[in-house]
C-alpha cells in the first residue's frame, strides 16, 4: 500500500511539472489507486466491513440465549425476564435488548463489562423505577 501512495504521489508530481504525459493506461491505474487509497481511509484499518447490529435482539443472543436471566439484584424491583428468556410483563416484548440494556455500545463485551455496568435504568423510559406490588 505504501508503494502504491509513493507511485500516485510521485507520478501526480510528475504530470504537475509537465515532465510526464499519462498514457490511458496509467490514468486507469492510477483512477484505481486513488479509488483504494480514499476507500481504506474512508472505511478505516481493521474495522470490520460488517457492524453487527446492536438493535437486532438476534445479535444479542447469539451469545446470550443459554444465559441464566436471574433476578435484578435490587429485591424491590421485578423481574421483567422469565427463565425462558420472554418478558413477564409483555409490554417489554417490543423493545429490542438495547433498548433497555443501553450500556452496551460494542460488541464483543468481555463478562467483566457486562458485570460492571449491568443494572437496568427504567427511568429512561418509566416517570420512576418500577417495584414489586
Amino acid at each position: 500500500m505504501i508503494l502504491i501512495d509513493r507511485f500516485i504521489l510521485t507520478l501526480a508530481a510528475s504530470v504537475a511539472r509537465g515532465k510526464m504525459t499519462m498514457t490511458p493506461s496509467k490514468k486507469v491505474f492510477t483512477f484505481a489507486a486513488i479509488t483504494v487509497f480514499f476507500s481504506v481511509l474512508t472505511f478505516g484499518f481493521g474495522v470490520p466491513a460488517f457492524a453487527q447490529d446492536l438493535s437486532d435482539d438476534e445479535t444479542c443472543l447469539e451469545c446470550h440465549d443459554d444465559t441464566d436471566r436471574a433476578p435484578p439484584s435490587n429485591p424491590d424491583r421485578p423481574q421483567v425476564h422469565n427463565p425462558d428468556g420472554g418478558f413477564f410483563v409483555e409490554d417489554h416484548e417490543m423493545w429490542s435488548c438495547t433498548d433497555c440494556h443501553s450500556y452496551v455500545v460494542e460488541l464483543p463485551h468481555s463478562d467483566e463489562y457486562f458485570e460492571a455496568n449491568n443494572e437496568v435504568d427504567c427511568t429512561e423510559c418509566h416517570d420512576e423505577a418500577p417495584t414489586k406490588k
